[in-house]
């Protein structure tokens, strides 16, 4: 039931326009859609003001020694996404483009009282260690032969420099490969990556997003 409820609110955001003169008017049924969901699923949805959410972009750079898999020159929708759950605060991006790429990157056991810049470390199977937080990396790409995935950091961190509602801004600097070389270090490539999210749609499951947001 969740999901049609995203679905409809997505579905919405779609048909806003940037005419100056509509703006008070989807502003208020913009309002209404984000407590009528809230009301229905419990999940707080922030949606940038009507003149941002033509700015709503994600940029980023990810490459490995070998191969570049996405530049900031191809814009992609932008979402961030906080849960709190028995396993602490989590914090994903959600990037998706047209051109059927995706990537998601997500921080897990993560204090609710931390700071920026907030460092998380890439470990095999995402495997916490008692201390620090964990991220992983996912990305995608859908064309005419199918699905592919990408290298994924097994080592090394990544950084949240910045964290707002308007912008948040994160760095990659790891090691690794695809799934065949999880256990073969000596094949892993470095991988690296910077990315942007510029007026974010925000979504919260058991946490209010004033609490996270720097």
């Amino acid at each position: 039931m969740k999901a049609i409820y995203f679905l409809q609110l997505l579905w919405l955001v779609s048909l806003l326009s940037c005419n100056k003169a509509k703006e008070s008017m989807q502003d208020a049924v913009t309002d209404a859609m984000e407590n009528a969901i809230e009301r229905k699923t419990g999940t707080q949805i922030d949606l940038p003001d009507t003149s941002e959410m033509a700015d709503n972009g994600g940029f980023i750079n990810y490459k490995s020694a070998t191969k570049t898999y996405l530049t900031e020159k191809e814009k992609m929708q932008a979402t961030v996404i906080f849960q709190k759950d028995n396993d602490g605060l989590s914090i994903a991006f959600q990037m998706t483009g047209e051109n059927g790429k995706s990537f998601v990157t997500t921080i897990s056991h993560i204090s609710e009282k931390f700071k920026l810049p907030l460092k998380a470390k890439f470990a095999i199977s995402n495997k916490y260690d008692g201390e620090n937080p964990t991220a992983n990396i996912t990305f995608m790409e859908v064309n005419d032969t199918g699905m592919k995935s990408s290298e994924v950091p097994f080592e090394g961190k990544m950084v949240i420099t910045k964290l707002s509602k308007d912008e948040v801004v994160f760095e990659i600097n790891g090691k690794g490969s695809d799934a065949m070389n999880i256990d073969s270090p000596s094949n892993w490539n470095e991988i690296t990556g910077n990315g942007k999210l510029v007026h974010p749609i925000i979504l919260s499951y058991g946490i209010d997003k004033n609490n996270i947001l720097k």
